[in-house]
């Protein structure tokens, strides 16, 4: 399943699902501060093992790497490609190991 089709199938669940309740631990965070979009290119096989980990977690896709992102940023990184390094690292390692 390509990038296009897990977004085209989140899209469609969300919308089928609009007043479904929220999982327990799961956060509202329509009308948050939160107003900049961050792009981040995936292969099929990346996005594949993010998707299956967030769902497992009962969060979707996006949440979790917003997650993932913020514990790097948290980390104290001294520098933005060492933050990126780490975040490919921590990813390949992700799909070794759901793969």
């Amino acid at each position: 399943m390509g990038v296009e089709d897990l977004i085209a199938a989140e899209a469609a669940a969300s919308e089928a699902h609009k007043d479904a309740e929220l999982k327990p631990g799961s956060t509202l965070t329509r009308g948050h501060g939160r107003t900049k979009t961050l792009q981040v290119r995936l292969n099929e096989d990346e996005m594949q093992a993010l998707a299956q980990l967030a769902d497992r977690r009962g969060v979707p896709a996006s949440t979790l790497a917003r997650e993932l992102l913020m514990t790097q940023i948290a980390a104290g990184e001294s520098t933005p490609q060492a933050m990126i390094a780490r975040l490919r690292a921590d990813l390949e390692a992700l799909a070794s190991t759901v793969a």
